[in-house]
């Protein structure tokens, strides 16, 4: 009898502090989930920003040749080493020449020979017409000595070809820089064959002064360019660490319709050759300003599908709302989707959730003077 009265009793009070345990963590939840997150705000306002293009681009050489022989000859010799700066009609190298001298005189030798008969026939065709207008000779022997006169005329026209192009030949045994340049790694050495049809050249040409950068711009910005094209200011950092400024000069006649964007050149002095072909850098242009919604880059934030930032209405409570970044400057960016004068979360976004509270951090107070206090 005893343990049957115990027993309903014990299981009565087991009950009772599980229903207690169950009310304190049902009261502990909505406490902490209640509690709002501290943030710092900042209000979207009407402003400018520069209108600014900033891309990766490449630096390409103004000029590249591959110096080639146009005749098969020997190398009698090369005037210039590896990596030197050489200018413009520099000679570079010497051909053996002697079989093409000797055709260029020959050629000269048939020329003045040609000149010569061509010389005493039209003295034979004068003293012909003066003999014809005395009644010395027939009109036949004048028309032989005209026709004499008139082949050797057509012989001299020919040979004087051929020593137009025997020295054309010989011209080529001498191969001169074409511009100002830097010259590439030699391919042959004094003496070896120089053959017209190698798969290499005997040298390449660069010119480094000036150079051109090619970069990609957003079709976007197209109007913009067109109309300031020939008045833009390319800026470039270069390796140092420094910048120089250049003058757009090509924009390309079509649109990358993968990418969006299109192709621009832009030349610059490089005296120094700093800039060096094959190199990366990073160019920028300005395109004057801009005018609109402008927001610190620091309250975007970016989802699976879009940008938003926290907007927080008037209970206290963020809300996202998606946006479109225009284009962004120094820390901060232009931006559509909002209203001037909204209050969105600069600092804290990361630890709100939708419909979440939210609170203004306070301020830091004012460190008190320091000073020995009174006792």
């Amino acid at each position: 009898m005893m343990s049957a009265l115990i027993h309903p009793q014990l299981g009565t009070l087991a009950l009772l502090v599980l229903a207690l345990t169950a009310c304190d963590k049902a009261t502990e939840k909505p406490g902490k989930s209640d509690r709002p997150t501290v943030i710092i705000s900042t209000l979207v306002k009407q402003g400018e920003l520069p209108r600014e293009i900033a891309s990766n681009g490449h630096v390409e050489a103004a000029q590249t040749i591959e110096i080639r022989p146009q005749i098969n000859a020997q190398i009698a010799q090369i005037h210039f080493r590896e990596g030197d700066e050489v200018k413009a009609g520099q000679l570079l190298f010497t051909l053996d020449s002697r079989h093409d001298q000797a055709q260029a005189l020959r050629s000269q030798a048939v020329s003045s020979q040609m000149q010569a008969q061509l010389m005493e026939a039209e003295r034979n065709l004068q003293r012909s017409l003066e003999l014809e207008q005395a009644k010395f000779i027939s009109p036949s022997a004048v028309d032989t000595a005209r026709a004499k006169a008139e082949s050797l005329r057509a012989q001299l026209a020919a040979a004087k070809a051929d020593q137009s192009a025997a020295n054309a030949q010989l011209s080529f045994s001498r191969i001169v820089a074409p511009f100002a340049g830097r010259t590439g790694k030699i391919n042959v050495r004094t003496g070896s064959l120089a053959q017209a049809s190698g798969s290499d050249p005997l040298v390449t040409l660069t010119q480094l002064d000036p150079v051109r950068i090619s970069f990609s711009v957003p079709e976007r910005e197209l109007p913009a360019l067109l109309a300031a094209q020939n008045k833009l200011i390319v800026r470039a950092t270069l390796p140092d660490g420094s910048t120089r400024d250049g003058q757009l000069v090509f924009l390309d006649s079509t649109v990358d319709k993968s990418s969006g964007t299109l192709l621009a050149k832009a030349e610059f002095a490089n005296r120094d050759h700093l800039l060096w072909p094959g190199l990366s850098t990073r160019v920028q242009l300005q395109l004057g300003s801009e005018r609109g919604l402008v927001l610190p880059l620091q309250a975007i934030q970016t989802g699976p599908e879009q940008r938003f930032v926290y907007l927080i209405d008037k209970e206290g409570k963020a809300r996202p709302q998606a946006v479109t970044v225009l284009r962004s400057h120094d820390g901060q960016a232009l931006i559509d989707g909002l209203q001037a004068g909204s209050k969105v979360i600069r600092e804290g976004g990361q630890n709100v959730r939708p419909g979440g509270s939210v609170i203004e951090a306070s301020r830091p107070a004012k460190s008190s003077s320091q000073g020995g206090g009174r006792k």
